[in-house]
C-alpha cells in the first residue's frame, strides 16, 4: 500500500508518500480501507518530536480515519466486508486498561498514530473494540473532520466547562478545527458564545459556527472586549486552546468563580500564574486532554442530528501530506484540513 511516513522528526519535508507494506487484521482486529483521514495539530507536533521522542520509525501519523472494513480478524463478529466506519481518535493501547471510564484517563490512552501507524495511509488496523458505524450519512472527507475535535469539545465544553444554556462563553480561535467544534457545542448546549479570530477573512466561519461576537485579536484586547461584552462581570468559562501566550488575558476575561478550560499549547507550554488572583478570584482551572469514547459518541451524534457540521477549509491527496502540513503551518486554515488517499 502507499502510505505518508515519517522516518525522523523535522520540518514538513521529513514526510515521504512510499510504498510499505500492507498491515494484517490480528486477534481482535478489523483492517480498515481508508477513505479520509483529517490532520489536526497534534500531527505537528508528533512529526516534529516535540511530544515524543520514543516514536519507532518509519511511522504513519493520523487518528481521524473514515473507512470501510476491509477484513476482518479472528474472535471479530459484527463487522463485514465494505460497512462504513469510523475509528476512535484516541483510546487505551493496552488492552488490560480497556475497562477503564473515562477512557482517556487510562494510563496508556494516547492519540491514535501516536506510537502505533495511524490512518494517512491507504489502510490501518485497528482494535474492532474501538471502531463504530459510521451512520451520519456525510461524505468521508466530513466524517474524518470531525471525530478527534469533537471528543475534545463534548469533554471540554460540557463535561468540564459544564457549559449550559444561561451562560456566556468564551473560546479561543474560532476558526480553528479545534476551536470551531467548542464554538458549535457550546451553541447545542444554549449559551451565548464569543471568540476570537486573526484575520478579517476568518470572521464568517467563526459567525457559522454560532458565535454571537468575533473579536480579532489583532485588532483589539481580546479581554477588554469580553469585559465589555459582559458589563465588567467577565464570562463564565473560556475554553482555551491556544495556550501559555494568552494565559493572563484568558483569566482576566474570567468572572469570579468561573472555569478554565485548556487543551491546546500553540502558544507555548509555560505561564506564570498570579496565585493572588486565583486565590481572591476563585478561578477554577481544568486541564482536559481528548476526551472518553461516551463523548466521542455524544459528539458524533450532534453531528449525525446536524446540531454541529463539519467545517472542511481543504482536501489534499494523501501524496501531498507535506503540503497539507505547511498549509496548517500557515494558520491560514478555516477548519480542517482532510487527506484523501
Amino acid at each position: 500500500m502507499k502510505a505518508s511516513v515519517i522516518h525522523e522528526f523535522g520540518t514538513e519535508d521529513v514526510i515521504r508518500y512510499e510504498e510499505v507494506v500492507t498491515p494484517e487484521a490480528g486477534i481482535g482486529e478489523v483492517l480498515i480501507k481508508v477513505a479520509a483521514c483529517g490532520i489536526n495539530r497534534y500531527d505537528l507536533y508528533l512529526r516534529m518530536g516535540a511530544l515524543f521522542t520514543d516514536i519507532a520509525f518509519p511511522h504513519v501519523l493520523g487518528a481521524d480515519i473514515a473507512g470501510t472494513i476491509a477484513a476482518v480478524g479472528e474472535n471479530v463478529t459484527g463487522w463485514h466486508v465494505n460497512d462504513p466506519v469510523i475509528t476512535a481518535p484516541g483510546f487505551p493501547i493496552d488492552p488490560a486498561e480497556w475497562d477503564i471510564k473515562p477512557e482517556n484517563l487510562a494510563p496508556s490512552f494516547e492519540v491514535t498514530g501516536t506510537h502505533h501507524w495511524g490512518g494517512n495511509a491507504e489502510f490501518v488496523r485497528m482494535p474492532a473494540r474501538f471502531v463504530y458505524k459510521d451512520d451520519t450519512g456525510l461524505a468521508a472527507e466530513e466524517v474524518a473532520a470531525m471525530p478527534l475535535v469533537l471528543m475534545t469539545a463534548v469533554h471540554a465544553v460540557e463535561t468540564l466547562g459544564e457549559v449550559r444554556s444561561d451562560m456566556k462563553v468564551f473560546v479561543q480561535a474560532g476558526a480553528s478545527g479545534s476551536g470551531n467544534a467548542c464554538v458549535q457545542v457550546a451553541r447545542a448546549l444554549g449559551a451565548d458564545v464569543a471568540t476570537t479570530v486573526g484575520s478579517a477573512e476568518k470572521i464568517e466561519t467563526a459567525i457559522s459556527a454560532g458565535a454571537s461576537r468575533v473579536i480579532n485579536y489583532n485588532e483589539c484586547n481580546f479581554a477588554d472586549n469580553l469585559l465589555d461584552w459582559t458589563n465588567g462581570r467577565g464570562v463564565d468559562v473560556v475554553i482555551d486552546n491556544v495556550g501559555a501566550s494568552v494565559l493572563e488575558e484568558n483569566l482576566r476575561a474570567l468572572r469570579p468563580g468561573g472555569i478554565f478550560v485548556n487543551f491546546g499549547l500553540v502558544g507555548g507550554f509555560k505561564a506564570t500564574l498570579n496565585i493572588r488572583d486565583l486565590f481572591f478570584r476563585q478561578h477554577q482551572l481544568r486541564g482536559s486532554f481528548m476526551g472518553s469514547i461516551d463523548e466521542l459518541h455524544r459528539g458524533l451524534a450532534l453531528l449525525r442530528d446536524g446540531k454541529v457540521k463539519a467545517i472542511v477549509d481543504r482536501t489534499y491527496p494523501m501524496s501531498e501530506t507535506a503540503q497539507a502540513h505547511r498549509y496548517i503551518e500557515s494558520r491560514a486554515v478555516r477548519g480542517k484540513v482532510v487527506l484523501v488517499p
